[in-house]
Formats: C-alpha cells, sequence, structure tokens
C-alpha cells in the first residue's frame, strides 16, 4: 500500500470517528424537585414566621434504583439502565427534596426541609420514607408505592401511613417519567402533611 493510500484510509477513518463522536447522544438530567426547590428557601418575615420544622428523611430505596442512572422496566422481569439519562443527584436526595417541596407547600406555617441540612437536624418532626416501588415504563406510566413514619425530634412515633399511586405518562419519553413521579410524590405529600397538620394540633 502506498503512502498515499494510507494517508487517504486515515483521513478517512478520522472522518468517521468524528462523525459518530458528533452524533452520539448527550446525557440527560432529570429531576423530581418542581424549579421553585431548587431555589434558596425564603427566609420566614416577620408577619409569617416559621412555628415548627420538619424535615424529610432518610428516604430509603431498593438497591436495584440505588444509583444515578434512570431505571425503566422493560418486561416482568427485565429493567433496563440507562446511562444517558440520569437523576441530577442521587434518587434519595431528589424523592426526599420533592417530598420537602410538597409537604413545604401544603403547611405555610411550617420550614419544611431534608434530614442531613442544619434545618433538618433541628426539626420538631422527622418523617422516614421507605420506597418499596419505584417502577417506570417508557411511554405508559410510573408506579409509586411507598411507607412513610412521622416521628417527634425524641423519636417518638407519631404516625404512619402507607402511600401508592399510579400516574400514566403518555408517549412523552423520559421527561414525562420525571415528570409523573413528581406527581405521585406530590400526592404522597398531601398525605404526610395532614399527619403532620394532626400532630401539630394534639401538641397545642
Amino acid at each position: 500500500m502506498t503512502g498515499k493510500a494510507r494517508a487517504a484510509i486515515g483521513c478517512i477513518a478520522m472522518t468517521i470517528l468524528l462523525a459518530a463522536c458528533g452524533t452520539a447522544p448527550k446525557d440527560r438530567f432529570y429531576t423530581l424537585a418542581p424549579a421553585s426547590a431548587m431555589a434558596p428557601a425564603p427566609v420566614a418575615t416577620a408577619s409569617a414566621p416559621a412555628r415548627y420544622g420538619v424535615a424529610i428523611g432518610p428516604v430509603r430505596v431498593p438497591e436495584a434504583l440505588d444509583r444515578t442512572q434512570m431505571v425503566v422496566r422493560e418486561g416482568p422481569n427485565r429493567v433496563e439502565i440507562l446511562d444517558k439519562h440520569r437523576w441530577a443527584g442521587s434518587l434519595r436526595s431528589e424523592i426526599a427534596r420533592a417530598l420537602a417541596a410538597g409537604v413545604g407547600a401544603q403547611l405555610p406555617d411550617a420550614q419544611v426541609s431534608v434530614h442531613d441540612g442544619q434545618a433538618g437536624r433541628n426539626a420538631a418532626y422527622r418523617v422516614a420514607v421507605d420506597i418499596e416501588r419505584f417502577d417506570a415504563t417508557l411511554n405508559d406510566s410510573v408506579a409509586v408505592q411507598a411507607l412513610w413514619t412521622l416521628r417527634q425530634e425524641g423519636g417518638k412515633e407519631l404516625g404512619s401511613g402507607r402511600f401508592a399511586a399510579t400516574e400514566p405518562t403518555g408517549p412523552g419519553g423520559y421527561d414525562a417519567i420525571a415528570a409523573a413521579y413528581g406527581k405521585a410524590l406530590s400526592a404522597m405529600s398531601v398525605q404526610v402533611a395532614q399527619a403532620v397538620r394532626a400532630a401539630q394540633s394534639a401538641s397545642r
């Protein structure tokens, strides 16, 4: 093979390689919390101070889901781990932040935060969450099943509950999966907030 032929083949190979790199899908990141939860928490004003604190977490998730990659169900006994579609943080932290945002929207007189922050460490109430099911089927639906337990700061259990919901996604792809999970967690937040409100009323 002549030098010119080798050079031509090398140029062709480089062109193919560059073209492949240019068309490679980029990583996409998703969050379960609404955009408002990404901003710093507002400072309580003198007219509406937070009267008590609520900490969400710790959150436990099944080992197969405890990763940054999104996991979708492909069949009764098969799942796919999507390296190009990832949660913005750990799934545990994403769930905690989404629940904190939802519970906070239901309890305007409370400071609601995730458990591992400074506000969470000083909270009067703590909500531990055990996710039993967090399934998604692309262009179909998501299913969430969880147990939650409400405790006082000292550890006394004040209540618990089981939550289960299925939310359709339609043909919306992975964005729709994240949105449907967020909607399910918002519904769970209502259930948790009701328990906190009842506990707070009983303590007066």
